[in-house]
This record gives C-alpha cells, structure tokens and sequence, in this order.
C-alpha cells in the first residue's frame, strides 16, 4: 500500500442525484486503499436527494459552488485537493471495473515523465439508451470534433483515439502518447487523472477551462499523457432532448467566455467545419459514414448520427446568432441531470 500515491477525486454537483449513486459506488468499490483515496465535491445549490448521497457515501468534502458551472467547481477543488494525484470525474460517470484505478496509477507510477493519465475508450453496453451507446461507439459528444480530428476517446468510425498529430508507445495495459503543442486532443476533463504539482503550474483563476489548461501544461513541456486500456461510463444523453439541453448548455458557456478562452480550437483549419454543415445538409454522406460503424459494430444506435448532426449544426448556428444579440452563460435553474 505504501507504494501507491494518494488520489484527490474532485467533483462538481448540481441536482445530480439520477447517476450520482452509481459513480460513489464504483469508487468505494475499488480494491485501491479506500485510506488512500478522498472524494471533495463542490456543490453549486443541489435541491434534490445529492446532497443525502454524499453523506450516505462518507464524501470527505462538500464545499459551495457560488458561481454555479463545473468549470467554477474545478477551479475551487483544484485548490482543495491534498493527495499527490487528482482525479477529475462527474456525477454521471463511473469506474468500469474494481481495479480501474490501480490500473490508471500505474503509468504514472512507471514513467515520471507521464504528467497525465486517460481512459482510452467510453463505456459501452446494450443496457444503455440507443443514443448514449452512440456517444460511446463514436467516441465524441460533439460531431464536429470528429469531423475535426480532435477527440480523445476510441472512435470505431476511425478505429482511432485521435486524429491529432502525436507519437504513441504501446505499454503493458497502456500506452503513452507524446502530444505536440498547439495540436493537444480534447482532454482534461471525465476520468483525467494528473500529478497535482504539475497541474498547480498553471493557475486557473476563477474558472477551469480543461482543454486550455492541459494544453498550457504541453507547451510547458509536459508532454506525455498515458492513454490506458480502460473504460469509463459516462451518461451523456439518453435522448435527443437530453442532448440538446447539455449541447446547448456548452455552446452558450463558450460563446460567452470565448475571450478567455486560450485553447487553438482552429488548429485542424476551417475545412473540417465546412465538410461537417455539407455532410449534415446532403444527409447520404452521414448515412454512409453510420453504416461503416455498423459493419464494425452492428448497433441501431448508428441510426442516431444523422438527428445528432442536424441537431448540433441548428444549435450552433442558433446559439452564434443569439450571442451576437445577447450573450449570457446557460441559465442552470432548474437543471437536473
């Protein structure tokens, strides 16, 4: 046990008792030292049953989250963590497997040039509403970012974790990627598990924008992530209007902080955006690509591409008009997981 580093696991809540159950108990239940492990969650206001699981579960830390959004939550656990490790999750995720985290410790505790570790893939089961098996067939919760290249979870479309220029060395039950500055993938944010020291490196302020801080860190120097041959369960959508709402909520989040954001998001060019709004308008190119993942996973839930790209295309395109009129984060009143 001595040879295992303590982990801070940092969690923003709100209303979050639908799934909240399920991921404190895939914690509890690892065969890591439960002595090793503490669990700090920053509540923004949650008026249903979350704030009874965290005391059922023995949460060691809640602590309020007056300016509401996860990326405010971050920023305050961040500072409260006191382990060597910090591990950032959501109440709508969980830990596939009573061992998940021993095995993502273990390239950190192989190679001390690792900053960072990551599951490889989302969870996936046929016990799942159609559309969140789709999320975790394709890997993305964004189309655009698969039509650019830039996702971070195994995608059965591409058979890739990445498009993103990087150099990978295959490990024992992992393998480490060595990212290149200004073209970092989309993570930092479900299931990352990072040194705390490294992480303190870039002060956040008062809001913790994932993907711009793990790409700071890269530029830093820290340039090896460790991708691990593990899944994690993420209840992303279980329907069309689950996804608009979250789809929204980040759309409008970002437009409304975008000049603090740092993160190159055009770093793959505007060409992958144009493709995207033409494959979504002729629709037979989103067919053709839905039926390429079905002959590797035969999954009716393939037949979710097509709403999910026209959904995403009408909300973007919806939420930069309305920005340029009034810009505002996503109210959360009222928001429920």
């Amino acid at each position: 046990m001595s040879d295992l580093p303590g982990i801070s696991i940092l969690m923003p809540t709100l209303n979050a008792e639908r799934y909240l159950e399920e991921c404190l108990r895939s914690i509890r239940s690892q065969d890591y030292p439960q002595q090793l492990i503490e669990i700090v969650v920053a509540d923004a206001g949650s008026t249903d049953g979350t704030l009874d699981l965290l005391e059922r579960y023995g949460v060691d830390r809640v602590v309020p989250n007056p300016r509401v959004t996860g990326e405010a939550a971050r920023a305050i656990l961040n500072q409260l963590a006191s382990n060597e490790l910090i591990l950032s999750i959501d109440s709508d995720n969980y830990l596939v497997g009573g061992d998940w985290l021993r095995r993502m410790v273990r390239p950190l505790q192989e190679d001390a040039t690792v900053f960072a570790a990551e599951p490889l893939r989302w969870d996936y089961t046929r016990a799942d509403p159609p559309l969140n098996r789709y999320f975790a067939l394709t890997g993305i919760n964004d189309p655009i970012s698969l039509f650019m290249g830039n996702y971070g979870r195994f995608s059965y479309l591409t058979d890739n974790w990445t498009e993103m220029p990087h150099r990978q060395e295959k490990r024992d039950g992992y393998f480490v990627a060595e990212l290149e500055v200004g073209h970092v993938p989309t993570m930092g944010a479900n299931g990352f598990l990072v040194r705390t020291k490294v992480l303190r490196e870039n002060p956040s302020g008062e809001y913790y924008f994932d993907i711009d801080v793990v790409n700071e860190l890269v530029a830093a120097g820290h340039r090896r992530v460790a991708k691990v041959e593990v899944a994690l369960g993420h209840h992303f959508a279980r329907d069309l209007a689950s996804f608009r709402r979250k789809t929204r909520r980040r759309i409008e989040d970002f437009l409304y902080w975008r000049e603090q954001r740092r993160y190159p998001w055009l770093s793959s060019g505007r060409k992958p955006i144009v493709r995207f709004v033409l494959y979504t308008l002729l629709v037979v190119p989103l067919l053709w690509q839905a039926a390429r993942g079905w002959s590797k996973m035969r999954d009716g839930a393939w037949l979710y591409h097509v709403p999910v790209c026209w959904t995403t295309l009408w909300l973007y395109g919806w939420a930069v008009v309305r920005s340029a009129l009034h810009r505002a984060p996503h109210s959360r009143e009222g928001w429920q997981h």
